[in-house]
């Protein structure tokens, strides 16, 4: 007798208001992460580290906004290729995302509350490593062990995550990205307070929130510390041609002006 087809899990109902959420929430999520790479490319003289930052959390949200994108306009409904590569993609992104949230958080703490030590390219290395490194091994090894696959949109709006059939499917929804994301919104809360408690300490209260962000987004960019400082001078040299007194000229040299005199022409008596 021929071997009966393995029947595929029952499928969770999404409905096209779902899905019409989830794409334009995805395609304003690639617009702006675009934007922020597309004006870190453009304007290299706005590149500073808290921006460098700043772009690779973009890319990482770019790459997992299109791949959702894609999954929920292909509405998988069994284990295809596409459907791991984009469960992979996806869960590489998102996790990297979170990775970098925290960066992010970690490197102001150190800039604000830890000035002394001053944040170096040690930092963004291991930030480099961590950020995109993790994430890495873990999509490899969900990928490797055929954990990635049709999830019947259980836990998802039509795109590929941990196959649904995987026996151990919960601790793999932990490891690719449910671990991070709770240990995230444990950590920023913290940093935020640290952060907070420091500013509150020196006594200057919520007034510096605003100059937290001008330290981080106005001072530490070269170009806009340079234009700041040129204004600056503007305003000294005008202020000073329009004293009372007048623009003060200096004396002339006495060789100067007796060759001012010299080339003078002599003026003619009139004639008798």
């Amino acid at each position: 007798m021929p071997t009966a087809a393995a029947v595929a899990p029952p499928r969770t109902l999404v409905y096209p208001s779902e899905r019409t959420v989830v794409l334009l929430s995805c395609g304003l999520s690639c617009l702006g992460s675009g934007l922020l790479v597309a004006t870190h490319a453009l304007w290299p003289e706005l590149r500073s580290r808290a921006r460098q930052l700043l772009l690779y959390l973009s890319l990482a949200d770019l790459l997992s906004a299109a791949s959702y994108f894609y999954g929920v306009l292909r509405d998988f409904d069994r284990s295809s290729w596409d459907c791991r590569l984009q469960g992979a993609l996806s869960t590489f992104a998102n996790t990297s995302s979170f990775f970098w949230t925290v960066a992010i958080a970690f490197y102001l703490y150190v800039t604000i509350v830890r000035s002394g030590l001053g944040p170096g390219s040690w930092l963004l290395f291991c930030f480099h490593i961590v950020s995109w490194g993790v994430p890495l091994v873990i999509t490899v090894a969900a990928v490797s062990l055929k954990k990635i696959g049709y999830d019947a949109s259980d836990v998802s709006v039509g795109w590929c995550w941990i196959d649904i059939e995987a026996e151990d499917r919960v601790l793999w929804m932990l490891l690719t990205g449910k671990l991070w994301e709770i240990l995230a919104y444990i950590l920023l809360p913290l940093l935020y307070i640290l952060i907070k408690k420091h500013i509150h300490g020196a006594g200057i209260g919520n007034t510096f929130q605003g100059g937290a962000n001008c330290i981080m987004f106005v001072l530490c960019t070269r170009v806009i510390r340079a234009r700041l400082f040129s204004l600056c001078c503007c305003r000294l040299r005008s202020s000073s041609s329009d004293s009372p007194d007048g623009p003060s000229h200096a004396p002339v040299p006495a060789r100067a002006r007796g060759s001012q005199e010299s080339s003078r022409t002599p003026v003619e008596l009139p004639s008798t």
